[in-house]
């Protein structure tokens, strides 16, 4: 078996998954396959990831492409599928319309060695045809408990992970944020989590995008799975259960902002003892979701 298997889902992707295959396979080290789930395209999707992976028609052995079975849930079912046909010790991601930087897996790969279970690059995104970089900057696996808490700082197609952790805590969910969800339950249950600072993807931004659709959104919101996972992760931080933030918005106005008040005295006393540099930045972004919270608030009133 490979040490390394990236699992990229594909639907319909024959405008962009050339380059998607070309680059990651550029990235990866020898000891690897990436695994493009073909989640029945009805376009070249297959024969443009084959040409992404062809130099001198010689098609490089590490692509294999899986046929997916039909169904409901989305990507999520895609990466179940895909992880139960992989057996490799560590998992990696890519989708199909990003780019990959050289030497991002070299990169995560050595914080695995290290001892962290999931890792993540920051990255670049691209609209149009227009790079806007990241800040870069790195957030540890005792910062990043905190941060999820407050927002999914982590892009999914960046990640590679121990198999072992995954597994650990039952892999992806049919939930409609099946990334954020799967990373409350790995901090939960004690993984260490790290975004390194270095730029290992172009993340490309488009209207298509599900995670811009207002209607996943406000599912996502409302899921009873993510709101337990989170729950369960504000317990293991803070002593208590926390709500999302995001769910304050649904709530009425005087309730919502009791609870918001209580979010923030909570969490501020839990991230006192942090390192300064830390503390300051968890401050900060608590501060800016407090004011994304108000703002919708006194847009409900008026």
């Amino acid at each position: 078996m490979p040490e390394l298997s990236v699992l990229l889902p594909a639907r319909n992707a024959a405008g962009t998954i050339t380059r998607a295959v070309a680059s990651t396979l550029a990235a990866m080290p020898r000891d690897a396959e990436l695994v493009v789930g073909n989640d029945s395209s009805s376009d070249s999707t297959v024969g443009e990831a084959i040409r992404g992976a062809s130099r001198g028609g010689v098609v490089d052995p590490r692509l294999r492409i899986e046929d997916i079975t039909p169904g409901e849930g989305g990507v999520s079912r895609v990466l179940t599928q895909l992880m139960e046909r992989t057996d490799s010790r560590l998992v990696g991601r890519m989708d199909a319309d990003d780019v990959s930087l050289k030497g991002r897996f070299k990169r995560t790969m050595r914080a695995i060695e290290r001892g962290d279970d999931m890792v993540f690059t920051q990255m670049i995104e691209l609209r149009g045809s227009r790079p806007v970089p990241r800040m870069p900057y790195e957030i540890t696996p005792e910062d990043m408990g905190w941060h999820l808490l407050l927002t999914n700082p982590v892009c999914h197609p960046t990640m590679l992970a121990t198999r072992e952790i995954m597994d650990r805590v039952g892999g992806y969910r049919s939930v409609p944020a099946e990334d954020y969800d799967l990373w409350m339950r790995v901090a939960s249950a004690g993984g260490r989590i790290r975004r390194i600072a270095p730029w290992g993807l172009l993340y490309r931004i488009h209207p298509g995008q599900v995670t811009g659709n207002a209607s996943w959104r406000s599912d996502s919101w409302k899921n009873p799975e993510q709101a337990r996972a989170f729950a369960d992760l504000s317990v293991s931080l803070t002593g208590q259960e926390l709500p999302r933030l995001v769910s304050l918005v649904s709530l009425p106005r005087d309730e919502a902002e009791r609870e918001l008040d209580r979010f923030v005295q909570v969490y501020t006393q839990g991230v006192a003892s942090r390192p300064a540099p830390s503390r300051r930045a968890l401050e900060r972004r608590l501060n800016a979701r407090a004011a994304w919270v108000r703002s919708h608030l006194q847009g409900e009133q008026s």
